[in-house]
């Protein structure tokens, strides 16, 4: 469960959220199981933040800044996470379909059992990334860069451009 004072910060908005990150930097933000469906989150910097079980549905997180997130279970179907930075998180069963995810940065991540399913993934790398029964079927892949990608096991029916 979202630690009571993180979900209060980050209801007053990316300014408030970002600008109390950069006095807490040795804080591991706890925002587990928040529901902030269709909430602007653009450009908000989440590194090391605890969002498993979050609903997310519906939000602009457009760069926002997920290096080592821990988003397993997080409910992110129809956002936008153009050009986000998920280095090093983990996305295991986290539900991203239909999602816009141009040129988003996937690399050392950890995807397992994760819908990707009617994604824009063009131009998104994924390099050095574990893909484990991910769900990428009528996603577009055209330009994504899967070097050092250890993957097995995804559904790829219907699938535009490069795969694994």
């Amino acid at each position: 469960m979202a630690d009571h004072e993180h979900a209060k910060i980050i209801k007053k908005g990316v300014k408030a959220w970002n600008e109390w990150r950069k006095r807490n930097m040795g804080v591991k933000p706890d925002l587990s199981g928040i529901k902030l469906k269709g909430a602007e989150l653009a450009y908000a910097n989440f590194t090391i933040t605890d969002l498993s079980g979050a609903d997310l549905a519906g939000s602009n997180l457009r760069q926002a800044y997920m290096t080592h997130a821990n988003l397993s279970g997080a409910r992110l179907r129809g956002s936008t996470l153009s050009r986000a930075d998920m280095r090093a998180s983990n996305l295991a069963e986290a539900d991203l379909s239909g999602s816009d995810l141009f040129e988003a940065i996937f690399a050392r991540a950890v995807l397992y059992r994760t819908d990707l399913s009617g994604c824009d993934l063009r131009d998104s790398i994924f390099i050095g990334s574990f893909l484990e029964e991910v769900d990428l079927s009528d996603s577009d892949l055209t330009g994504a860069d899967f070097t050092r990608a250890r993957a097995g096991g995804l559904k790829t029916e219907g699938t535009k451009g490069s795969l694994p």
